[in-house]
């Protein structure tokens, strides 16, 4: 039987730098690892996965070969997956290389860049063969069963029911995590998911065995993150995951991501007794006018006064709140100072903060908001290059000065062992110690750096 060489997309640069600390952080592709699993446990495919991270398409096709993966004579097909819009043009390299040398099937997905946007994809990526639009399940059936119908699969109604990853190439290096659900519907005018139906959480059972499993082939269990878009906490499935974690020998750690309006904050000291360690929160902003502009809340007030209760509680609980800030259309100096004032009179509650500047995607809706706004392109940008343009916010704040400042606002609220802590809870290696961390450290721009040097 021929293998098939799944492959996570690197990138050629990045929005957020790249740096000798920024190299050990590891993020799993939980999205192509279950696509892989599906191939495998479903219709008994062998296949490897490889996540290319840091290194360049010539470097990842040696790092296939040197696993011991004879491409020429056992690959079946290269399934190749595109986690961001970064990635086009270390894609573009790869597929060139993976046609020309070994002149091998390519199939690409990575629904984030795709979706609505396959004739645009054709003309980056002329040496790919097959696009997958949405969720991959149910085209991945169709292309590798032969005929054969799986209707039970299918990613708009359900998540993954695992993710098996010993087919993951060096998994020892990647924290795992568990997809809870999918979609959130929330809105946000910035955001590709937002119209996207969630789906219910998984069941407490379905988790329990994903983490006894975790637990068997990890040698050092690490940070779990639950995955989904927006997690919500469901009253019932709070309870009975409190319940269930309450009669284990051992505890996790876990991470999610959420919403201010969907922490519950009284039910924190259960939570945390879970081993919840990490709330990963869009806060987005504290300025009254830009929540309003970006659909975050029709109430700003009762928003951030629920995002003062979520601080103080979690901390009584040993819970880190990580916020993300968004520097949005329109953003000016006025605004962001009320931002600014908010984050540093709560500064001691406040783990870390993550702080980016707006860009406009091709998969996002009418860019006419957003210029309505105050917003608007660069001279010499074209979104038909990358797929994406990177937005002057205002009049007073150009998009250079808004990378400037996205790390500058971070030093006010962070220092380097809140980053190193943060970052520790699923995002770096499996196992990258704070030693290591102090010595890439010396090696690194302080300038650069999105948290203040002790």
């Amino acid at each position: 039987m021929k293998k098939i060489v799944a492959v996570s997309a690197g990138q050629e640069f990045s929005g957020k730098g790249d740096n000798a600390i920024r190299r050990n952080i590891r993020y799993l592709n939980y999205g192509l690892l279950g696509l892989a699993t599906i191939l495998n446990d479903v219709l008994e495919k062998e296949i490897t996965v490889f996540q290319a991270n840091y290194n360049t398409p010539i470097e990842t096709v040696e790092l296939i070969e040197n696993a011991g993966i004879d491409i020429e004579n056992e690959c079946e097909c290269f399934l190749l997956s595109i986690p961001s819009y970064y990635s086009i043009t270390w894609c573009q390299l790869f597929c060139k290389i993976v046609k020309q040398t070994f002149n091998k099937k390519i199939i690409v997905g990575g629904r984030w860049v795709i979706d609505n946007n396959i004739e645009w994809i054709k003309k980056k990526l002329p040496y790919v063969d097959i696009i997958i639009e949405g969720f991959g399940e149910k085209r991945i059936c169709e292309l590798f069963s032969s005929g054969i119908s799986y209707p039970e699969i299918d990613g708009s109604k359900t998540t993954f029911s695992r993710l098996n990853y010993q087919l993951l190439y060096n998994y020892q290096e990647y924290q795992p995590c568990i997809e809870i659900s999918r979609g959130c519907g929330a809105g946000c005018q910035f955001c590709a998911d937002r119209s996207n139906k969630r789906i219910r959480n998984k069941p407490v059972n379905k988790i329990l065995q994903e983490v006894k499993y975790i637990e068997k082939i990890y040698s050092c269990l690490p940070y779990i993150y639950f995955e989904a878009p927006h997690f919500i906490f469901e009253k019932q499935w709070t309870h009975d995951f409190y319940k269930a974690m309450s009669i284990r020998n051992k505890k996790i750690g876990w991470r999610c991501t959420t919403r201010v309006e969907s922490v519950p904050i009284n039910e924190l000291k259960m939570l945390a007794e879970t081993g919840l360690k990490v709330l990963d929160i869009g806060l987005e902003s504290a300025s009254f006018s830009q929540l309003v502009k970006m659909g975050k809340t029709r109430s700003p007030g009762e928003y951030l006064c629920q995002a003062e209760k979520i601080l103080i509680e979690s901390q009584k609980y040993g819970i880190w709140v990580k916020f993300n800030i968004l520097l949005y259309a329109g953003e000016t100096y006025e605004t962001l100072n009320e931002t600014i004032r908010w984050l540093n009179e709560y500064k001691e509650l406040i783990k870390d903060i993550s702080v980016s500047s707006l860009i406009y995607y091709k998969n996002m809706k009418d860019i006419s908001k957003i210029l309505k706004f105050g917003a608007h392109i660069p001279q010499g940008q074209k979104i038909e290059d990358l797929g994406f343009v990177n937005l002057d916010l205002s009049r007073q704040i150009d998009y250079f000065t808004a990378k400037k400042l996205c790390t500058e606002i971070p030093k006010k609220i962070a220092n380097q062992r809140d980053f190193f802590d943060i970052k520790s809870v699923s995002y770096f290696m499996n196992g990258y110690t704070y030693n290591q961390f102090e010595k890439d450290l010396k090696l690194c721009s302080k300038e650069d750096l999105p948290f203040a040097i002790e």
